[in-house]
């Protein structure tokens, strides 16, 4: 799921509005961070604290960043699970191959061969064995 998120696009024809909806969820944040909740107004009448302008208003904008991300990615994985042809597979390039290659072999040089397949007998060796009756009697 991962790999298919990672490496897929919204198709061409869609990505304006997915992205018109992201634009739209973090106008209407703003709006109601700084219209609502009378930020502006408490910041330009001189009422605001210190901390609401060292750490609200950069939370404010933070948060504007994380919800059109959330908004965006959300639209793409609800395209991947309902609508899986309007996701547009994009191939790796050769320098994200090799890396990928590279940190398998340095995790199975770590690891060993049976981490990827740990029902195989490599790893039945690292199982803990079970106690027998004459065992567990000493």
């Amino acid at each position: 799921m991962l790999c298919l998120f990672r490496n897929s696009r919204i198709h061409p024809k869609l990505n304006p509005w997915a992205i018109l909806l992201s634009w739209i969820a973090v106008l209407f944040w703003l709006e109601f961070a700084f219209l609502e909740k009378e930020l502006v107004e408490k910041i330009f009448a001189g009422h605001a604290l210190i901390i609401d302008l060292l750490v609200g208003l950069p939370l404010v904008l933070a948060m504007a960043i994380m919800i059109y991300a959330l908004v965006y990615w959300g639209i793409k994985v609800a395209l991947i699970y309902l609508k899986p042809s309007w996701i547009v597979h994009i191939e790796p390039t050769e320098e994200e191959l090799n890396r990928q290659n590279q940190l398998v072999e340095e995790a199975e040089t770590e690891f060993g061969e049976g981490y990827w397949n740990p029902d195989d007998t490599d790893a039945s060796d690292s199982k803990p064995k079970k106690n027998t009756s004459k065992e567990s009697s000493q």
